[in-house]
């Protein structure tokens, strides 16, 4: 357990992620330079969050915000006393809802301020397990807590990752003012899909990786065309389709970003076209939207003791 002598305060970053990658559906996302923090203050009494920037007024401030769950989930889960009270502190750039990983965000903060409680239980494979069990399947949280490249497997009821650097390429995410929630988008999905969709998304894997790893746009671009998810969610999202056509048609590598509502596009050759360009396909169906030129990044969740 923390003694008398460690800080009272600590502060925990996490970075944004893109998850699915086209064919990499729940399986494998990459890390982003944009980024939630949070200062957690284990010194005063009752559960409190305060929110700066994205979800400032609109995120409960009290046990009702998913980081004070998923502090609260952790504690009982490893057996740690839950101190009198804590205070979590937000700057949050990563928008709600919008297939950048937000959520993940929050779930691992609660998590990994858990953990840091007790040493024995700090470390990334901790923060893996419990977060992956919080949010139900592990690719955003897996990239956020390593950074870079993760494909991320489940093994009897452990996860379980293979990590790729990546060179750090610039990516454009378009975010059409469209509701769409995770749920909804799981619930457009099929219960069984055909046989030769399966082997088309498998054997679309290996082109991801390495057309990450090495840069290659070309070989990525071939390794995002999905045929389990992106088929079913695309017409939840007026202009999507069209908006990926025109960003590859202009040499990027493009898909919808985690479960929509944004599209990303990897490595574009003109990243202010490009972006103009997706974002006329969403206006022509009355959508407004917002632009975030990115870079993938091989750096994950970070903590520093105040």
């Amino acid at each position: 357990m923390r003694n008398d002598s460690d800080s009272m305060q600590i502060q925990i970053r996490v970075p944004a992620t893109s998850a699915n990658l086209g064919a990499g559906f729940d399986c494998l996302a990459v890390a982003f330079n944009l980024w939630n923090q949070a200062t957690v203050d284990f010194s005063g009494k009752g559960y409190h969050v305060h929110v700066n920037g994205e979800g400032e007024g609109i995120l409960p401030e009290d046990a009702d915000n998913l980081i004070i769950k998923s502090f609260l989930f952790t504690l009982e889960k490893l057996g740690i006393q839950a101190p009198a009270g804590v205070r979590f502190d937000c700057e949050n750039h990563i928008p709600m809802g919008s297939g950048m990983g937000s959520s993940a965000t929050a779930v691992l903060i609660g998590v990994i301020a858990a953990t840091t409680l007790n040493p024995e239980y700090e470390n990334k494979d901790t923060w893996l397990q419990f977060s992956g069990e919080l949010e139900g399947h592990a690719d955003n949280v897996a990239a956020a807590i390593f950074g870079g490249l993760v494909a991320v497997r489940k093994t009897g009821d452990r996860y379980k990752t293979l990590l790729y650097d990546i060179e750090p390429e610039n990516a454009v995410v378009v975010l059409p003012t469209v509701n769409l929630s995770t749920h909804a988008a799981r619930k457009a999905l099929p219960q069984n899909v055909p046989m030769a969709d399966a082997v088309s998304n498998i054997s679309r894997i290996p082109a991801i990786l390495e057309g990450l790893r090495t840069g290659d746009v070309d070989l990525l671009r071939d390794g995002l065309v999905d045929k389990l998810h992106q088929p079913y969610r695309l017409p939840l999202i007026p202009g999507s389709a069209d908006a990926i056509q025109k960003a590859n048609a202009l040499g990027a590598a493009s898909a919808l970003s985690g479960a929509g509502p944004s599209v990303i596009a990897f490595m574009p050759v003109n990243p202010e076209e490009t972006a103009n360009a997706m974002s006329q396909c969403f206006a022509n169906n009355g959508l407004t939207c917002r632009i975030y030129h990115l870079e993938m990044i091989n750096r994950g969740a970070q903590v520093t003791r105040l």
